[in-house]
């Protein structure tokens, strides 16, 4: 259970702007240098309601537009909130929300717009569970309560605020017109930068002499990532919403140093923060595998010194998985052809190497969920062949989904179901996927759109399953994805932005590729004095691993003609896999996806070189979780021996020891 760092948190969102708009602003921008200024975060999707929703659900709830929608049936953190032993409180705080409007009922109670207050940026307003209760309604209030809660410390643990619609950034003081025709960007970040400063003038925020509690979190967010209408007219673009949706976000308090922070979050790592924080729990939904702001904790992710592996030589192929408190490491020997070998770690000595089978060519692949592992490799006869470790069964032979000869293959246990996906090449040079879920294989395998150049590996971040590898001829990294979860699945209605070929789907793949890259901000010839969206792909060359940890999946890789090993991280929470193929193509925009909430809004981090570790890019290479820890294991160029680097998150105290 994670000790609570903060005794109060408020969350304050405004709307729909790109970071490096709001980064213009010289307030914003100082304001940023006064905490911890998230530098890769992002949206959930568009457009600004279901940023809102998923915020406090952990899930879209199927909400894809600005309209009202149906009582929701799901739990939010409010519930986690009232259902806690601590009795701990929470308040919604609407500017320009008017108690009065529409008096709370005990049959039918629906609330409406007070304009320049909107439902649509009230997420309380749309969850059955707070309109059939008179006593959370009654703790959705206005500004007038902030300030009398604050001034008669009332202020509760959890607390949200909304400015109205003048004051969020969304339209000019005073109308509801936001058509600026190319100035609409510096004019309504101007405008709502003005009105955080007044706000936290009146609280004496941040500093010394602040009105808030001590030891207070202020979130300072954005729902969305918004456009320059002059630049997306130029371009000719399909959407409005036409690139990466990363937002500002900043951390205040009087206990933060000033930093910035360079993983990927978006509004599900927001909430499962809150979470930990108060020791909740979660909602079993995106914020269950989401990678919470663990550096408010001090704790990073901390790489030890490189180890060998005893007693292994001549390493062809190599696969690590762990299951229960063993790490299993399986290989196969250039002076051993058709053997393949097992040795284990127990958290302290490796065992002595085992011989398993004599049938194992190449394309070892292993993957462990819970209490089972599934190995696979391509037979001797060129198929592929599985077998499954349990913790109560041992091995068991699983049936292949074809006898058919194939020339690649990955696998991988997904972490809620603990369904397989097999992804393979067949002989014809075809990508093909199947899953195994309740002791069968799909009846038809999906094809995929990918032609990998060389290898490819999976690996999974909660329900979002990325298929990763080298696009086409060249050396650039890309991914498909694939969404397991019910949750994620949306109906999307016609729209003005969207329609039916903007649906989320289950089970299937992405039905197009992603570049895989860091998403970052830089002037562009149409715009030279505002930055815009950029993206710098990452560029591979050999064997490919990646791993899950704690809400982070790493990749490894090396670079085009080098052997300095680089580590990629994604973790974006929530990721939808469109039915359609994504395209920014306006004459195709009936029959493709917008992108929203897909991976094509969702930025890689910057890539890291793991210190002294270096390999031939064509050499074994793999990584997996062993409880709390990351392993890295490669042959290393110097003396071809095994190297295992392993990481784990630890406070900055237990490093410094």
């Amino acid at each position: 259970m994670t000790t609570r760092r903060f005794d109060h948190i408020i969350v304050i969102m405004f709307e729909n702007q790109y970071r490096g708009y709001v980064m213009n602003n010289p307030y914003m921008r100082n304001l940023a240098a006064q905490g911890i200024e998230l530098t890769n975060s992002f949206g959930v999707m568009h457009p600004s309601q279901t940023n809102y929703i998923a915020s406090l659900a952990g899930e879209l709830c199927n909400v894809t537009d600005d309209e009202v929608p149906p009582r929701l049936p799901q739990r939010t953190l409010v519930d986690l909130i009232e259902d806690s032993a601590q009795n701990l409180d929470w308040r919604a705080y609407m500017e320009s929300y008017v108690a009065g409007w529409t008096p709370w009922k005990a049959n039918n109670f629906t609330p409406i717009d007070s304009y320049p207050y909107v439902l649509k940026h009230d997420p309380f307003s749309s969850f059955a569970r707070i309109l059939d209760s008179e006593a959370r309604w009654q703790k959705i209030g206005n500004e007038a309560q902030f300030y009398q809660d604050l001034l008669n410390d009332h202020l509760p643990e959890f607390a949200w605020f909304t400015p109205n619609m003048w004051h969020d950034g969304h339209y000019l003081l005073g109308t509801k017109d936001n058509d600026l025709k190319g100035e609409r960007a510096p004019v309504l970040v101007d405008q709502q930068a003005d009105w955080l400063k007044s706000f936290f003038a009146s609280i004496n925020f941040p500093g010394p002499e602040s009105k808030l509690p001590d030891n207070t979190l202020v979130v300072v967010t954005y729902d969305e990532a918004d456009f320059e209408s002059d630049y997306d007219t130029s371009q000719k673009y399909k959407y409005y919403y036409d690139g990466p949706n990363q937002i500002y976000t900043v951390l205040l308090g009087d206990t933060l140093t000033p930093s910035q922070q360079h993983e990927g979050y978006n509004h599900y790592s927001l909430l499962r923060t809150i979470e930990e924080n108060f020791s909740l729990g979660t909602l079993g939904k995106n914020d269950r595998h989401a990678n919470y702001f663990r550096f408010l904790w001090d704790e990073s992710l901390h790489w030890q010194r490189a180890q060998s592996v005893p007693h292994l030589e001549q390493i062809c192929d190599l696969q690590a998985a762990s299951l229960g408190t063993q790490l299993y490491l399986f290989y196969t020997r250039h002076d051993q052809p058709g053997q393949l070998h097992c040795t284990s770690f127990d958290g302290h000595s490796w065992s002595a190497p085992l011989q398993l089978q004599t049938d194992c060519k190449d394309q070892l692949q292993l993957s462990a969920q819970g209490n089972t592992l599934v190995l696979g490799y391509r037979d001797m006869d060129l198929r592929v062949t599985l077998h499954t470790l349990t913790t109560n069964q041992g091995w068991q032979t699983l049936p292949a989904p074809s006898n058919e000869s194939i020339s690649a293959l990955a696998l991988q246990v997904l972490p809620e179901s603990h369904d397989l996906l097999l992804v393979y090449r067949d002989q014809q040079d075809c990508m093909q996927a199947q899953r195994y879920a309740q002791q069968k294989w799909q009846p038809k395998p999906q094809p995929l759109v990918c032609k990998p150049t060389g290898p490819f590996t999976l690996a999974s971040l909660g329900s979002n399953t990325l298929l990763i590898y080298r696009e086409g001829n060249g050396q650039a990294l890309a991914c498909l994805s694939y969404n397991s979860a019910e949750f994620n699945v949306t109906d999307v209605s016609n729209s003005t932005y969207a329609g039916p070929q903007d649906n989320a789907v289950s089970h299937q793949w992405s039905t197009n590729g992603f570049g895989i890259g860091h998403f970052s901000q830089a002037p562009s010839k149409l715009t030279p004095d505002e930055p815009e969206p950029q993206e710098h792909s990452y560029q591979s060359e050999g064997n490919l691993a990646a791993a899950t940890l704690d809400g982070v999946l790493h990749l490894f890789h090396n670079a085009p003609n080098s052997q300095q090993l680089l580590s990629a991280c994604f973790s974006i929470p929530g990721v939808l896999t469109s039915q359609q193929a994504v395209s920014y193509d306006p004459a195709k925009a009936d029959t493709t996806s917008n992108g929203y909430g897909t991976m094509a809004e969702a930025g890689w981090s910057e890539q890291q070189m793991l210190n002294n570790a270096h390999r031939d890019s064509g050499t074994s290479l793999c990584a997996t979780r062993y409880q709390d820890q990351l392993w890295c294991f490669y042959l290393s160029s110097h003396d071809q021996q095994l190297r295992a680097h392993v990481a784990a998150y630890l406070s900055t105290d237990y490093r410094a020891t």
